[in-house]
């Protein structure tokens, strides 16, 4: 026996180490734990992953505990423990989340300029999908107060709830969970969603439930995105030495194969095809499931919901065209003559023709649910009164209702409207604050003065009624009536779980709207095209929506997201029909 441990030990107060100098002199080596123990931490840090993808299955209380308690346990300069830890669970919330980060993924997507197509294939977020999300803050608190170790470096604080978010992020791999880092988001957009005060920084958004994949190597890394620097290109001796070593430049692969060893995937994944390869038509069955609980059938009919309506504004040049003509085009639609009336006879699919706001009577055919007749002048003020907003929402939400109810696999939603392009470039302003000039198009054959004409309504009117606005008060200031039905339509099919195949840019301003009254319905959008319009890829940033296909249409009336159905039904199809790996005999991609 060892001459330390012959000596006897004195009473030691509990919390404080109770070994003897000669012992810690005998073996130096005595506090690490046993081999088997440190290669689990080993494997726990080389093995944590950024997920993407997540089972909806809840996360015990006692397992949440656990993996918050390690984070709390995190090392922090002066014992500051900075960090602050918000809990979501509602999905309300998370879909709030979801829209800020799709919005920044499609913003930044530009910077990449020819890769761009390659960084939106990236899954960056699992919002949704994953049970929790945990907001990680650091409180800066009072910048007076005096914090051991932080008068030198005050940024200590955000590096200690570094720490934490690492932490939990390896206690969450121990318990078999799945972490997923959201970055793609603006602060203040953040700390206004979840009421963060302004002493405080949300650090990360980090998704927590069970994954849905088992990378063997980072997501990025496996999709040629980057890769991991050697470790002799990090490190240094003494001093630092200057060295022509740069973090590797990011970099695209258009690879048929990932290379990301996943137990746990879904039917694309095992489709006779590498994996990715259908690019956006993947991403339409993923969404479409999400919505439904199942991909999109390989014959789709529809619910197809177009909304008409005048505008008060008209009168002062906005148009080249008068109010009679939405009645014309209405009328015409009804007996099957127009772009829309064809799409929607050869797709076999239900169709309500609305009449919310036109001028005249409401032609035949057409179903009576004029709110009003026309909107106001919106230069005069606002262009609804609040209980035209509120019939207007109802009868939107009620037509979506029916069409819901005669058991139609999706909705699709059209407008009809003189105008309704000013009207449009209006409430995208008004709402978002965007200037005229990013979002007031030629609209129909309008000319360079007409342009000016209607730029000039805009600006007046959000001079009247300021920006940005709430939604809903926006929508009374600036509006219109058909506007406010496909509101209502699309709040209605996401209470039901319906999909929304957007049309163009009156549409993808109404699902504006809508997501911003309530941010869960944007998980029922799918992007039907983009639109010549020019602020209508300004709306699909917005939403964070990207569109299936850009044929340059300005025509309205639900045409562009008809044209999208057989590209979403060729999806399903490929989806249901292709044959697996497994059925086949044919080795997986390597």
């Amino acid at each position: 026996m060892p001459a330390a441990d012959r000596l006897p030990r004195p009473p030691t107060p509990e919390g404080f180490d109770g070994s003897r100098a000669a012992e810690r002199a005998t073996d130096p080596h005595g506090w690490r734990y046993p081999e088997a123990e440190r290669a689990a931490v080993h494997q726990v840090i080389a093995e944590r992953r950024d997920i993407r993808r997540f089972r909806p299955d809840p996360v015990p209380d006692d397992v949440l505990q656990r993996v918050l308690g390690a984070a709390h346990r995190a090392p922090s300069v002066g014992l500051m423990q900075p960090w602050r830890m918000i809990v979501i669970a509602d999905v309300e919330r998370r879909s709030a989340v979801r829209l800020l980060a799709q919005r920044e993924r499609v913003r930044q997507a530009d910077r990449f300029d020819e890769r761009a197509r390659h960084f939106l294939d990236q899954k960056i977020e699992g919002v949704v999908e994953a049970p929790l999300g945990v907001v990680i803050c650091c409180d800066h608190g009072d910048p007076e107060a005096e914090i051991l170790g932080r008068g030198t470096i005050p940024e200590t604080d955000v590096y200690s709830t570094a720490c934490a978010i690492q932490n939990l992020w390896l206690a969450a791999r121990a318990e078999g969970l799945g972490v997923g880092w959201v970055s793609f988001y603006r602060p203040q957009d953040m700390r206004e969603l979840f009421g963060i005060p302004a002493r405080v920084d949300p650090l990360a958004y980090l998704c927590l439930g069970w994954p849905d994949e088992r990378p063997v190597r980072p997501g990025l890394e496996a999709a040629g995105w980057s890769e991991r620097m050697p470790l002799a290109d990090v490190v240094m001796r003494e001093t630092w030495e200057e060295r022509d070593v740069a973090p590797p430049a990011n970099r695209f692969v258009s690879a048929p194969n990932r290379e990301a060893a996943i137990a746990a995937r879904d039917r694309s994944d095992q489709l006779i095809k590498p994996a990715g390869s259908l690019g956006a038509l993947e991403t339409v069955v993923e969404r479409w499931a999400s919505i439904t609980g199942s991909p999109p059938p390989g014959r789709l009919r529809a619910g197809v919901l177009v909304c008409a309506a005048d505008h008060g504004h008209t009168g002062r040049g906005t148009s080249l065209f008068g109010a009679e003509v939405s009645a014309q085009v209405t009328a015409a639609s009804a007996r099957g003559q127009s772009a829309l009336g064809v799409l929607a006879r050869r797709g076999g699919h239900d169709l309500v023709i609305a009449d919310l706001g036109l001028v005249g009577a409401t032609p035949a055919g057409v179903r009576d649910e004029k709110v009003a007749h026309g909107t106001a002048d919106l230069l005069d003020g606002p262009a609804m009164t609040a209980p035209q907003v509120d019939d207007a929402l109802t009868r939107g939400a009620r037509l979506a209702a029916e069409l819901a109810d005669g058991g139609v696999d999706c909705l699709v939603l059209g407008e009809i409207g003189i105008g309704n392009t000013t009207t449009t470039a209006a409430l995208v302003s008004a709402l978002t604050g965007a200037r005229p000039e990013q979002t007031v198009g030629r609209g129909t054959g309008m000319d360079a003065a007409g342009l000016d004409r209607k730029r000039d309504v805009v600006a007046a009117a959000i001079a009247r009624h300021g920006a940005p606005l709430p939604a809903r008060e926006a929508l009374q200031a600036v509006g219109g009536l058909e506007l406010t039905a496909l509101v209502g339509a699309i709040l209605e099919a996401a209470r039901r779980g319906l999909p929304v195949v957007l049309d163009g840019y009156a549409v993808g301003a109404a699902a504006l709207i809508a997501v911003a009254l309530s941010p869960a319905s944007a998980e029922v959008l799918v992007a039907g095209h983009r639109s010549a319009e020019l602020g209508h890829d300004l709306v699909l940033s917005e939403l964070g929506l990207e569109p299936l296909l850009n044929l340059r249409l300005r025509l309205g009336e639900a045409s562009g997201g008809l044209l999208a159905l057989p590209m979403i039904e060729a999806a399903g199809a490929l989806h249901g029909e292709m044959g697996t790996f497994a059925e086949s005999g044919v080795s997986g991609p390597r």
